[in-house]
């Protein structure tokens, strides 16, 4: 983190937080302290570029309000990596269902028109492409016209490019590597057929919608909003929502639930994949729109549960998925996660949880914006403050660290596992006494434990062996 001692050439926290809040303005997404580090790095850039010191270049930036150059630091900071059918579920979903219903039910030659909001490089925009083309046949029996809009420049001239090779292409099968790319060296090239339906378009989705958006029959936005706060979130679904033509889709990525941040949109299940669907007109009474799943989809789940051990949405889900990950397999937890609609109450304890898988996978990105997000949802999960305050903790921030483990041994004062944290963050931090406490506490907890459980995939004996030695340590008292 900067150095609170400021010199002509370096950043402030206050400078750090006022450009952080002032890119949130700009383009929706929000850097959380996590990320100081990338955002001082991506201005000592951008200053060198421009010929100014970092903290002139803030400073100019601030007085100017200068789009331009705010575009500019924001492409050095937001991750464009994405792969072809990334989210197989929802385009298996698109090619069998959706695109045949809307084909079905669309009057003869009106093109149907489907938006990747937030391409990146293009990956989303031709598997939409491709996709029209195997639901519908070639050639295709009315237009497509496939919209694509991402805030980097540098991502569109990729995207516009076309050419891509390494993992992300992993996800296509063999015939739709011959049907639609050219080998060039060691890459694959998409054809001119994918190119004539997709149009790229650079877009800031805070901005006003191109006309091309509007009258969208499916809005694909996948991992773009989870870094959103929930205001603008919402602020973006109602968008969306006037956008979408009566009948068409919203494909969200699993994180990004509507739940409590806007009800526009009805929740419907396809092929195991969960989408949000705006009604026409002669299926919605105004004014009574809901995301909750029908009731019929609520029974078949109950069904599923009782007949297969499938699981919905309730306790058993998240004892389920809180099992896979203490037994380290966090893969298997997040395709749990994945198959079970992100609805109702247990919305924040599962995200909370998909956070915690994504942590173990390295992820720590992603896992911090679940995390936040399932506090937006309901400040009152204890699992994600313990999440945030182990990520910090692991990245040395232990002011912050303790701040969230407070906050999550207050919801949860019989957690050995959150006493412990919290007595490690003190002690590094240098606040013997108050770690002292929390490691005596924690081996209290433990009691109540037989040796050989798991809590959270820390052993409860090695728990307790490190809690002993570190009260001795502290204390000066012997080992017991």
């Amino acid at each position: 983190m900067a150095s609170t001692q400021a010199t002509p050439t370096m950043l402030t926290p206050v400078d750090l937080t006022a450009l952080r809040n002032r890119l949130a303005t700009f383009c929706g997404v929000y850097l959380d302290d996590s990320r100081t580090a990338a955002l001082e790095a991506a201005v000592r850039r951008r200053a060198e570029a421009v010929g100014r010191p970092p903290d002139a270049y803030v400073r100019e930036l601030e007085a100017q309000g200068g789009r331009a150059e705010l575009q500019r630091l924001a492409e050095l900071l937001l991750n464009h990596e994405t792969q072809f059918f990334r989210n197989r579920p929802h385009m298996r979903a698109l090619r069998e269902v959706v695109l045949p219903e809307l084909h079905r039910r669309l009057p003869p030659g009106l093109p149907l028109r489907l938006w990747s909001a937030g391409c990146a490089t293009g990956e989303e925009a031709y598997s939409l492409a491709i996709s029209a083309i195997e639901a519908l046949g070639d050639p295709l029996p009315r237009p497509v016209e496939v919209l694509a809009c991402d805030l980097s420049a540098a991502a569109l001239a990729r995207a516009r490019a076309g050419s891509y090779r390494g993992r992300s292409l992993a996800n296509l099968s063999a015939q739709q590597r011959s049907r639609f790319f050219v080998s060039r060296g060691d890459s694959l090239q998409v054809t001119d057929q994918l190119r004539r339906l997709v149009h790229f378009e650079q877009l800031n989705l805070l901005d006003p919608f191109p006309p091309r958006a509007r009258g969208s029959h499916v809005i694909f936005c996948q991992n773009v909003t989870i870094y959103f706060d929930v205001g603008t979130c919402r602020a973006l679904m109602e968008r969306f929502y006037e956008a979408i033509e009566p009948g068409g889709y919203l494909f969200l990525g699993f994180s990004e639930t509507l739940w409590n941040i806007f009800n526009g949109f009805r929740w419907r299940e396809i092929q195991d994949a969960y989408v949000y669907h705006k009604e026409p007109p002669n299926r919605a009474r105004a004014g009574e729109p809901s995301p909750r799943p029908t009731p019929a989809v609520e029974a078949r789940a109950v069904q599923r549960e009782r007949a297969t051990g499938t699981l919905g949405v309730d306790d058993t889900l998240v004892d389920r998925g809180r099992a896979l990950l203490d037994a380290g397999q966090a893969e298997a937890a997040l395709e749990l996660f994945n198959g079970a609609p992100l609805v109702g109450p247990h919305a924040p304890q599962i995200l909370a949880l998909a956070a915690r898988a994504h942590a173990d996978r390295g992820d720590l990105d992603l896992a911090l914006a679940e995390a936040r997000r399932a506090l937006a949802l309901n400040p009152l999960t204890t699992a994600a403050h313990l999440l945030i305050g182990l990520i910090y903790a692991r990245q040395g921030r232990y002011t912050g660290a303790i701040a969230q483990l407070q906050q999550a041994r207050y919801l949860d004062g019989a957690s050995p596992l959150i006493a412990y944290q919290l007595a490690e963050c003190l002690r590094l931090s240098g606040r013997r006494e108050s770690a002292l406490r929390e490691y005596r506490a924690a081996l209290s907890a433990l009691a109540a434990y037989p040796p050989t459980r798991v809590i959270d995939g820390v052993a409860v004996s090695w728990l307790s062996e490190t809690c002993r030695r570190y009260v001795a340590l502290l204390s000066g008292e012997a080992l017991p």
